[in-house]
């Protein structure tokens, strides 16, 4: 095959100085799209920065469709080698406006036995709606109807499909879990709480980020919670309000996310109802799915060290049998090594900590997931 081009490069396994990498592409508005990369041999991972002396060595094929449901349509994507049917992996993203390009991990899976199956978030590419008001059950709802539509394409064996779901998607892989019969389920970075104490954690750390005080933190917190007890009805948008008007001349709450109070319309506050009020714990206690869970112990997006113990014990509830967990030191939220765990706080060269992402694949082989004959394995770490 000839030498890739400087523009977007094609997904696919790609040879650099004789050594294998996963090329990617990633898309989240508003940004444009550009390549994503991992290199198994030293962990890098991130931007493409030039794509000077690259050779692909195994494209990945795409299959592109539209799945229509009642609340919209979703333009979705199968990636593959061949006409082979494979274990297959419904990638489910995070909290962001992200299109079905999902960077390295699709020809990650593909390039090594395992079919992908990747969606526009709502909003974005083909996609009708608005991520930011669709809540974990709306996203379970979403994964459900694709699960539907591609159980049985000739590409994907429909007792080998699974589920991958990273930070929100993490709330939205379990439900579908139980609704669903997947045959495993990768978690990365998943709250184990309730929406509401996950803002709570994610408010003190971006405050603590900041070099905020505490007594602003807790105003920062209170703020929230009159939004959510409007949302929720145990207060009203007048109070919520009132408490926006003061809290927006502070200079913390250039901080807090950007929300209409009072709500501009039903649906929006519908929407954002949705978007922040979820408690996983009666799901998680009824999931009996095979499960990977992982984790970065300085993660400020997600509490670990509460969620890390909250999984466990839910999935003992439920009878689960096969579950592992793994908690990496030194790694935040994307599991990226970091001395501080916020994003964008990469201890340079980007790197992910060792032993990700290549237990997914050692995982789901020990399991019968993965067919021999892969073209670009991971060292063994």
């Amino acid at each position: 095959m000839g030498f890739a081009s400087a523009a977007v490069l094609p997904q696919g396994v790609y040879d650099r100085n004789g050594q294998a990498i996963y090329v990617g592409v990633e898309h989240e508005l508003p940004d444009p799209a550009s390549n994503d990369f991992f290199d198994p041999q030293t962990q890098h991972t991130g931007s493409l920065a030039h794509a000077g002396g690259l050779r692909l060595r195994t494209g990945v094929q795409e299959e592109r469709r539209v799945v229509v449901m009642r609340q919209g349509h979703l333009g979705v994507s199968l990636y593959f080698l061949d006409a082979k049917p494979r274990s297959t992996v419904i990638l489910v993203h995070g909290n962001d406006p992200e299109t079905r390009e999902m960077g390295f991990l699709i020809p990650y899976f593909v390039t090594n036995g395992v079919n992908v199956i990747s969606y526009d978030q709502r909003g974005t590419g083909e996609s009708t709606g608005n991520w930011f008001l669709n809540g974990p059950i709306d996203r379970a709802n979403d994964v459900d109807a694709i699960y539907d539509a591609f159980r049985s394409d000739p590409h994907v064996d429909g007792k080998r499909i699974g589920i991958w779901g990273f930070s929100n998607g993490g709330w939205t892989a379990p439900i579908v879990a139980v609704r669903r019969p997947l045959a495993f389920m990768i978690l990365k970075s998943a709250p184990a709480e309730s929406l509401a104490a996950n803002i709570d954690y994610e408010v003190r750390q971006v405050m603590r980020r900041h070099g905020e005080s505490a007594a602003a933190t807790q105003q920062a917190l209170a703020l929230w919670r009159s939004v959510e007890s409007a949302l929720n009805g145990t207060s009203s948008w007048t109070s919520a309000q009132r408490a926006y008007s003061a809290a927006s001349s502070q200079p913390w709450f250039r901080l807090m996310p950007k929300i209409e109070v009072p709500p501009k319309s039903t649906a929006y506050a519908d929407g954002l109802r949705r978007a922040v009020s979820y408690d996983p714990a009666k799901t998680l206690q009824e999931v009996r799915t095979p499960t990977l869970a992982l984790y970065g112990a300085l993660d400020r997006n997600v509490d670990v060290a509460d969620s890390s113990v909250l999984m466990p014990r839910y999935f003992a509830a439920a009878g689960m049998r096969d579950f592992t967990m793994r908690v990496y030191q030194h790694a935040g939220h994307q599991l990226i090594v970091s001395t501080t765990g916020y994003n964008g706080d990469a201890l340079p060269p980007e790197r992910f900590v060792p032993g990700y992402p290549e237990i997914m694949l050692s995982w789901l082989e020990q399991r019968g997931f993965m067919q021999s004959g892969s073209v670009a394995r991971s060292p063994r770490r």
